[in-house]
């Protein structure tokens, strides 16, 4: 058994235990921290964090942990993966997905552009003002839109 210093096991913290061969977290030693929990307006809650290497060792050390307000709560045994991915690890590989839908998105904007016999600069011109046309053609209903009022309006006022 092993006892940490703090009540929070980070990534890295987690990849260090399992490395010196720990594989169970217990939560241990519950007492009323100062202040309140703005959430549920009860007092917080300290505790310690404890490593164990057997199974047996951690969920007998966890039925001994009773919850500071319910004696028949029990501190819960949690296993340590084999690998917890750390923050820069996350960055990373969500940057390899970004670049993978990056990569997708322009081999389907290239298969779009020779299907019509285009490069993909002209496919994406050609796109780009397909849009512009789009747009300057919902203005013109906007503005018919608009037209058909004033004239309505004006007929109104001639009368």
């Amino acid at each position: 058994m092993k006892k940490l210093t703090k009540n929070f096991a980070n990534a890295e913290t987690k990849n260090a235990l399992y490395f010196e061969g720990y594989r169970f977290l217990v939560e241990g030693d519950y007492k009323i921290a100062e202040g309140l929990d703005p959430s549920s307006g009860m007092p917080n809650v300290d505790y310690n964090l404890y490593a164990f290497t057997n199974k047996e060792e951690a969920e007998a050390f966890a039925k001994k942990q009773n919850w500071v307000f319910n004696e028949n709560v029990h501190a819960k045994v949690k296993e340590i993966p084999n690998h917890t991915e750390t923050t820069e690890e996350m960055f990373a590989r969500l940057e390899r997905e970004k670049e993978e839908r990056k990569a997708k998105k322009e081999a389907r904007e290239k298969a779009k552009a020779e299907e019509k016999g285009m490069t993909l600069e002209e496919y994406k011109a050609f796109k780009k003002r397909e849009k512009e046309i789009k747009t300057l053609e919902s203005k013109i209903v906007e503005t018919k839109a608009e037209l058909e009022k004033m004239e309505k309006r004006m007929e109104e006022l001639k009368k």
